[in-house]
């Protein structure tokens, strides 16, 4: 069978440096924060980094990451995955420098479960995940942007 998949990506501009982005955004402390969909999260490994999510709606998984690059990029895809509609999932988040800040971008991938019997249901999912990275997103920004954010000092450069 098939395998169904559904691809997201959305930029945003933050007025901080892509260090303090990526420091803050990559976190697991401070997600739920700023990332509602994000429950609970255990790091299982630093090297690479790897954590255990538990996410609203979804289940949970184990966030692998296969890139880690501070202030730049990562890449990571999810292992482990403990849901009813979920098959998989990760993708590409980069931190690039311009015009004094920085431009954000996640690009989302999720792997239904049931392709055949979501394949209904994808356009629903896709603009759930839209709506849901926008919203994260900008909380984040003004989260970092709100009287200088939090400094670099303040945040780990590894998740958690």
């Amino acid at each position: 069978m098939a395998r169904r998949t559904i691809t997201a990506a959305e930029s945003i501009w933050v007025a901080r440096p892509p260090g303090e982005v990526f420091a803050y955004t990559q976190d697991y402390a401070t997600r739920p924060d700023w990332d509602p969909v994000i429950r609970r999260a255990e790091i299982l490994a630093t090297d690479p980094p790897a954590v255990r999510v538990e996410a609203q709606g979804v289940g949970t998984y184990t966030v692998e990451y296969r890139l880690f690059r501070p202030g730049e990029r990562t890449s990571a895809a999810f292992r482990d995955v403990a849901s009813s509609w979920l098959a998989g999932g990760g993708g590409p988040w980069e931190y690039r420098a311009r015009d004094g800040g920085t431009d954000w971008t996640q690009t989302n991938t999720l792997e239904l479960r049931h392709p055949r019997l979501l394949a209904l249901a994808a356009p629903l999912v896709e603009r759930r995940l839209r709506d849901s990275m926008r919203t994260s997103m900008a909380r984040a920004k003004a989260i970092l942007e709100a009287a200088g954010g939090p400094s670099a000092d303040e945040s780990r450069a590894t998740p958690g």
